[in-house]
């Protein structure tokens, strides 16, 4: 199956991760800087599909989005299933007249005669094979002008492998890259070791286990924090305010990567933020919306602002839970002859409640699978921003040493038929974004109230 993804700057979840896809910790981030719509290995069947977000987690790793299949691939997983680390047989190369055929030694001659000559003449160091093989990979995929056919080495990989499974073990904090280039606690998730350590928002992590990170990369320094639950971290943390750092020693734990967010707002609305689509995002979703509906709410207020995607199943899944029998999303792709209809089935308990959809320019992939249905069905009413506009399908392959490659393999198109890439959804009512999503003064959220409650 696929994965729907942003890729975007975003926090990180510390822990082994499971992106992206909004929120980070010294664990894992839901904030995954991935947009992509990803499919598994094409030869292993069944695997899911995610649609992967913008943010990054120091949780096991995403935005982005996943990342096993897209949305819209025909050989989709179940949630919660394994992909495949089988490699996939290479796809012919391109021939300067647009058809593919296979590399020929010949082909590299020239790429082996200008190595040959860096190796034998540069004045510096060489990187070791490894090092190289990534930068020759990197270098391949940058010709091909596709931010979402990217390469990911085996750590990075494996985080995002985790933060799509919805856990992984760290400390539960969010995180993110400041200004600075330094790791910042965005949020401890409240009640888990971070939180438990007495961390703060603000926080900045200098050192871990006693050797300095600064200079260290987001991605390094989540490595560094994350490790096996019961083990220990010793964290040396800059704050605000204090004149010296200290040090603060964690035990990590198993975390559940929180993704909803509920409450009955006034006049009996009904209101659930949905901030990523992991392997647990339909469940969550029907579990939630199933206690709310208990007290009788007038409407239902489904925020998917900055939500960076996820799973495809997942994304079909929530839509499902408010979309009668119909089309969900297309998928097509010229080069695998794949024209396929996702769809919506009847019955489910989010069929009836008055709906409107929250979206910004956050909102990506996934998010947009689901708000695009909504909005195309006449469903519900979409207000806030035009969506971020992730209309393509990644595969991805698990290669033999545990890193990722995503390939662009396919675009999906909303039940109107419309293709959304590069220019997003478009609301109903467009309302401008706040700076504090949820607060007192949030206008897309008081304006969603006030269509719930008087229609217009």
């Amino acid at each position: 199956m696929g994965v729907c993804g942003i890729v975007a700057a975003g926090s990180y979840f510390v822990g082994r991760r499971a992106s992206t896809t909004q929120n980070s910790d010294v664990t894992g981030t839901l904030e995954e800087a991935t947009v992509d719509v990803l499919r598994p290995d094409r030869e292993s069947e069944g695997q899911a599909v995610e649609v992967a977000g913008s943010d990054a987690t120091i949780a096991p790793t995403m935005p982005a989005p996943t990342a096993s299949a897209t949305a819209d691939d025909p050989e989709t997983v179940q949630a919660g299933e394994t992909p495949s680390t089988e490699q996939a047989t290479p796809a012919p190369a391109p021939t300067a007249n647009g058809d593919r055929a296979d590399f020929a030694e010949e082909d590299l001659q020239l790429l082996w005669e200008a190595w040959n000559i860096v190796r034998s003449e540069f004045d510096g160091d060489i990187p070791g094979d490894e090092e190289l093989t990534y930068a020759a990979i990197e270098g391949i995929l940058e010709s091909l002008s596709d931010d979402y056919t990217r390469f990911s080495p085996p750590d990075i990989a494996a985080r995002m492998r985790e933060d799509l499974q919805g856990s992984f073990e760290g400390i539960g904090a969010f995180v993110r890259e400041n200004e600075e280039g330094l790791t910042e606690i965005v949020r401890p998730m409240d009640g888990q070791p971070a939180d438990l350590a007495g961390l703060e928002a603000g926080d900045v992590v200098i050192a871990v286990n006693g050797e300095s990170v600064i200079g260290q990369s987001l991605d390094e320094v989540i490595a560094l924090i994350r490790g096996p639950e019961g083990s220990e971290v010793m964290i040396t943390i800059r704050r605000e305010g204090l004149e010296e750092p200290f040090d603060v020693t964690i035990r990590r734990e198993r975390i559940e990567i929180p993704i909803i967010e509920s409450e009955l707002l006034e006049e009996n609305v009904a209101y659930i933020r949905l901030t990523g689509f992991n392997r647990n995002a339909d469940t969550q979703l029907r579990d939630t919306l199933a206690e709310l509906l208990t007290q009788n709410p007038t409407g239902l207020i489904l925020d998917l602002r900055d939500n960076p995607g996820g799973f495809l199943d997942q994304s079909i899944a929530v839509a499902d839970v408010f979309l009668p029998d119909g089309v969900v999303l297309y998928e097509r792709s010229s080069t695998l002859d794949l024209n396929q209809i996702h769809r919506s089935d009847d019955g489910d308990l989010g069929e009836q409640i008055p709906l409107v959809v929250l979206v910004n320019a956050g909102s990506a992939s996934a998010s947009e699978i689901v708000a695009g249905a909504i909005q195309d069905r006449e469903r519900g009413t979409l207000i806030g921003e035009t969506t971020f506009g992730k209309g393509s399908v990644q595969q991805t392959h698990t290669l033999s040493d545990g890193s990722e490659l995503r390939v662009t393999i396919a675009r999906w198109y909303t039940p109107d038929d419309e293709s959304i890439d590069g220019n997003g959804i478009e609301p109903d009512i467009e309302v401008p974004t706040p700076e504090d999503l949820g607060g007192e003064e949030d206008p897309q959220l008081q304006r969603a109230i006030e269509y719930l409650l008087s229609g217009e």
